[in-house]
């Protein structure tokens, strides 16, 4: 078997490259070697089928980052996940600009071992890929790396040669002697700057000499993605794999009472049905569930089908989604409720006593799931007292979680081989799969791989949480904010997944609190009362794209609207009138408006809605444009300025943001998940829409380059502001407030409707 090899020495294999980690960041040693790591990342590229099984001697391996073989060969590791964000093609833009190599002329490899101290999330500290940080975060150590790496190489030559370091220059994988022409290839080089002390400091490129960095316009493997070629972790293959589909719980936290297998076990291909414990024990544990192993997924899914099962009572019998944010409006209300202060300034009840007008409403959405268009998958292998996986794994640190709570796997004995996955939107950070795949890999002691069905995926809980905000705006008698109160309504976003998060000072959840924080709240108001009040319901919530900026940006930009028109002020000058010290956030703001023809004739039935936001140390506006047609509301066009610092790869950066406004336009007219008697309603995607190409209205990007010494995050960037942009621009056309989501614009009339009811 091709794999025994790299078990045998997992043990001997992980503490040297810890011991060598180590070296490498006090900066005492560098050039490492790790062979049976490098055959161990060969040989899970074998499994896909490709790859070199055979590493070759007289690497040259500066840091975690770079390898130069002497065949001329380069790679650069990424060690983030990527899921179709185009993470590939930044971060190695960045290792290639400073060792001076076209990136696209290079192999892009994911780490032979994941868990180097070099991998941790910076911020987080657990080998992690979210939160539009990876470029951002990740940008000046890479830079070093690339530049470390191109620094040993021109030593190399310029010793070679015996001539000074100092008249070498580099020219895309080449070391060049300026006085005599000389010319010397990086893999020529290789065995001879493996052996040099790696510098303390390196010079870094002027970024006016960049040939790579913010000039890209397109992304890595989109040939092989477009014609299907493309390994992703749902095309593993191994050697006497089943594959496992689970019926989880249809009523959350309900237990399995028992299960008739006859029928599914006659099924041909099928070999095993498997009773899957919960583990509620764990914060962001799996369900209970029944899984049956095939030797195909067809056969699974047939077998699946086959299955009865009867299921216990659970204490969500009752539950029911409809109801719940009438149940949050009314915690606020409870003594019980205590809120957590994001932002105080002055006296916001004693100046809202003094007004001369106030704004009150709240705002509501409901619970939303993430939908990758490749639903979750993993592959895991127990065998000879440790555990691989393969898949696509964004968080490798709930893979150690899952081999050490599932099966007492220490930390050594664990293998990964990630994957690029299709999509995750925050599906891939949940944990319910690995401690599913880890259970039953254990269990059956053969590789299993893990497969979710469309309905599996709806149905597997952890969604992005409902949420209800009360908002209260007094304005003074010059047409300003004198005060602002709000309230956001949510469970934890943590709460599944960070212990001891309320044993903090502050009790602040941060996860919870995105853009409602005096760092990103954009609006200057003398007197502010801002603060998150946590209401746990049980539902099992998780990870998603822009995570609370949704709903805080929607109740936020929705209530600044109102107080804009209440003042009889424009709304974009109202709100810029309202920014102080943020010349970036003005510009955007005041850009989008531009192209959006604000202030200018429109045809009639017409209008213009905005919102904005900042998050990820970057800034965003986007203009939605609305008309009447043939008696509905429809988004005719969305425009949207971003400024995200230093746009490494520009096409990139505008492949993310239209993805994003994709997803807040499905956020303002589709994405709700029902709950019923505790039981989840929406099995695919002809009960739960998503955006479709049809759906799409004409779009406007503009890419804004505010700071060209930093890049900021842009994956998340986009969407918040979608929802609120559109319901302005509802408000503005019809006179009709839209204050929940997802919005029914089908019919005037019923959206008028709906309006009049509420405010009866």
């Amino acid at each position: 078997m091709r794999h025994e090899r790299f078990a045998a020495h997992g043990t001997a294999r992980r503490r040297f490259l810890k011991q060598g980690s180590a070296l490498v960041a006090s900066g005492l040693a560098v050039g490492f070697r790790l062979p049976d790591a490098m055959a161990a990342g060969a040989e899970a590229a074998m499994a896909m089928g490709s790859g070199d099984p055979h590493p070759q001697p007289g690497e040259f391996e500066p840091n975690a980052w770079v390898r130069v073989l002497p065949d001329d060969t380069i790679k650069l590791v990424v060690h983030k996940h990527d899921s179709g964000t185009g993470t590939r093609t930044a971060l190695a833009a960045v290792v290639a600009e400073e060792l001076d190599v076209d990136p696209f002329r290079v192999e892009v490899v994911t780490p032979e071992d994941p868990f180097y101290p070099q991998y941790l999330h910076p911020l987080w500290k657990v080998f992690s890929t979210g939160g539009s940080t990876s470029v951002a975060l990740e940008y000046d150590r890479l830079r070093r790396a690339g530049a470390t790496a191109r620094a040993m190489l021109i030593e190399a030559a310029a010793q070679q040669w015996n001539v000074p370091a100092s008249r070498c220059t580099t020219d895309n994988g080449t070391v060049i002697d300026s006085a005599s022409g000389r010319r010397a290839s990086y893999g020529s080089l290789a065995s001879r700057a493996a052996k040099l002390p790696a510098p303390r400091e390196v010079v870094l490129k002027d970024p006016a000499q960049f040939r790579y960095v913010g000039k890209l316009g397109k992304k890595r493997d989109a040939a092989p993605k477009t014609n299907g070629t493309f390994p992703y972790s749902i095309d593993v293959s191994l050697p006497g794999m089943l594959v496992a589909v689970v019926t989880r719980a249809p009523m959350i936290d309900a237990r399995v009472r028992s299960v008739d297998a006859k029928e599914a076990l006659a099924i041909p291909g099928v070999r095993e049905v498997l009773t899957i414990p919960a583990r509620p024990d764990v914060l962001g544990g799996n369900q209970a569930g029944v899984a049956v192993l095939a030797d195909d997924y067809w056969s699974a899914h047939r077998g699946q089908a086959a299955l009865h099962i009867e299921w216990e009572d659970s204490l969500f019998e009752s539950f029911d989604s409809s109801t719940l944010a009438a149940r949050q409006a009314a915690w606020l209300d409870e003594p019980a409720a205590r809120a957590v202060p994001t932002i105080q300034d002055g006296d916001a009840g004693l100046a809202a006593k003094a007004g001369a007008r106030t704004v009150e409403a709240s705002y509501s959405m409901p619970y939303k799931s993430a939908n990758p268009l490749e639903p979750v998958n993993v592959t895991a292998w127990a065998r000879n007292g440790g555990i691989e996986y393969w898949g696509g794994l964004q968080v490798p640190s709930t893979a150690l979680e899952a081999a050490g709570v599932i099966g007492s796997i220490p930390e050594h004995r664990v293998t990964l081989h990630e994957l690029v996955s299709g999509g995750s939107f925050g599906a891939r950070e949940s944990k319910y799969w690995l401690f599913e795949v880890t259970w039953l890999a254990l269990k059956t002691g053969k590789p299993v791989k893990l497969m979710n069905s469309r309905e599996d995926e709806m149905r597997a809980l952890f969604y992005h949480a409902a949420s209800h905000h009360r908002a209260k705006a007094v304005l003074d008698h010059q047409g300003r904010l004198a005060s602002l109160q709000l309230r956001a309504v949510m469970p934890a976003s943590p709460e599944q997944w960070e212990p001891g998060y309320l044993e903090r000072p502050d009790r602040m959840d941060y996860s919870t609190t995105e853009a409602i924080t005096k760092w990103e709240f954009a609006y200057a108001v003398p007197h502010r009362d801002i603060g998150w009040v946590r209401h746990e319901t049980g539902v099992p919530t998780g990870w998603y794209r822009a995570v609370s900026y949704i709903p805080n940006v929607f109740a936020v930009e929705s209530v600044m609207d109102e107080s804009a028109h209440a003042a009889g002020r424009d709304p974009v000058a109202f709100r810029i009138a309202h920014m102080q010290d943020r010349p970036r956030h003005v510009a955007v703001l005041s850009e989008a408006a531009k192209r959006a023809g604000w202030g200018t004739p429109l045809p009639a039935d017409t209008a213009l809605g905005v919102a904005t936001n900042q998050a990820y140390d970057s800034y965003v506006a986007v203009v939605a444009r609305v008309t009447r047609k043939d008696g509905a509301v429809v988004v005719e066009k969305l425009t949207c300025v971003a400024d995200c610092g230093l746009a490494v790869s520009p096409a990139g950066v505008e492949e993310q943001l239209y993805g994003g406004l994709m997803w807040g336009l499905g956020h303002a007219t589709a994405d709700r998940i029902d709950i019923r008697n505790g039981r989840v309603q929406q099995t695919n995607f002809d009960t739960y829409r998503v955006m479709r190409m049809s759906d799409m209205p004409d779009i406007d990007i503009a890419i804004v380059q505010g700071n060209l010494a930093k890049p900021g995050g842009v994956g998340e960037l986009s969407s918040p502001s979608v929802a609120p942009a559109i319901a302005n621009a509802v408000f503005n056309l019809t006179g009709t407030r839209l204050r929940e989501t997802p919005f029914d614009l089908h019919a005037l009339d019923a959206v008028k409707k709906a309006d009049e009811a509420k405010s009866s």
